[in-house]
């Protein structure tokens, strides 16, 4: 099996099961780890040079988190998304980051639009580039710096806990024409409505700008051209 754990590091910030249970989350969530894929904590625990007890901990928070699935013989299986999956994931995103852009409205400085602005044009200069990585990563920059200034940090900590989930679709949204065609056009929109501090809107764009991108995942999932 394929080292999911490179570049752990053991820190004393965090006991080492959530090390673990943090680097195997990822992994899943990213696609490292494939569905229906078999862990094993003793071949895991050789892995990384530990012993199996982190591993085990780890594992159970993964099946409360319903990751995994346990075997009847011995061991978890990476558990496959459903369409209903997808469908709660956007619900509970499209609920946290919309309320996020309100309370970040009214502490958008000058220095602070400036900087989104600037995501924008790099947005658009890697689209014609077709430079699909920092497409993701830019438009990912753009909701982190947009939801840090709402000054709430547990909200903040709610919305990254769930980025994870949506990084699996990234990918396939790049490759689709409707999604690049209107992501920087809702986002201009957005800078907008902040400048003339409007929270209510703003609100209601990022909400709507969601609901198209999950419009349009679960159309795709449908047509068989991604998966869950």
């Amino acid at each position: 099996m394929e080292n999911v754990f490179e570049g752990i590091q053991v820190s004393k910030k965090k006991p080492l099961w959530e090390e673990v249970y943090d680097s195997l989350r990822r992994s899943i969530l990213h696609g490292k780890l494939k569905v229906g894929q078999h862990l094993i904590e003793e071949k895991l625990a050789h892995q990384i040079g530990i012993s199996r007890t982190p591993i085990r901990e780890a594992f159970y928070k993964l099946e409360k988190d319903d990751l995994v699935t346990r075997l009847p013989t011995r061991g978890f299986a990476v558990r496959r998304f459903t369409k209903e999956d997808v469908e709660e994931i956007f619900g509970i995103r499209i609920a946290l980051e919309s309320y996020a852009a309100s309370l970040a409205t009214p502490h958008m400085t000058s220095d602070k639009m400036a900087v989104l602005e600037k995501k924008l044009e790099e947005t658009e200069r890697a689209i014609r580039n077709k430079d699909n990585t920092k497409v993701i990563q830019l438009h990912a920059d753009f909701h982190d710096l947009l939801y840090k200034s709402s000054k709430s940090k547990k909200l903040v900590q709610m919305i990254q806990n769930f980025s994870d989930y949506f990084h699996r679709y990234r990918i396939g949204l790049i490759r689709t024409e409707d999604n690049v065609e209107y992501t920087v056009k809702d986002h201009r929109r957005m800078l907008e409505a902040m400048g003339k501090r409007k929270p209510r809107l703003v609100e209601s764009l990022v909400r709507e700008h969601l609901e198209r991108t999950r419009d349009i995942v679960l159309k795709a999932i449908d047509q068989g051209k991604m998966i869950p």
